[in-house]
């Protein structure tokens, strides 16, 4: 049974070879790993120009990319698969939602 849960993130660019970078979201404070499930490619595609957007105004909102920062965030609500101590997945359905607070 799977419940209902808002996290607030942040975007973790790291390092996927030299000179490519991947980014991922991760719970503010906490910095586990936030996992909006399954989806489609063109559901993928959605996210990463979500993600790309977020990298344009990196300036006006620079807390996006901060675990610390408490001023700007990504909001993920939705139904939980699971919440564990380095990990929170969600179910990629009708109720999963992201958007810059």
């Amino acid at each position: 049974m799977s419940q209902t849960k808002s996290t607030k993130c942040y975007i973790e660019e790291y390092e996927t070879e030299p000179g490519h970078v991947g980014l991922r979201l991760r719970e503010k404070a906490t910095g586990r790993k936030v996992n909006l499930g399954t989806t489609t490619a063109p559901g993928k595609q959605h996210f990463v120009q979500f993600l790309a957007a977020a990298g344009a105004f990196k300036t006006r909102m620079p807390d996006i990319f901060s675990r610390d920062g408490d001023k700007d965030c990504i909001l993920v609500s939705g139904d939980l698969d699971f919440d564990a101590p380095d990990e929170i997945r969600y179910i990629h359905n009708d109720q999963l939602s992201y958007l810059f607070d």
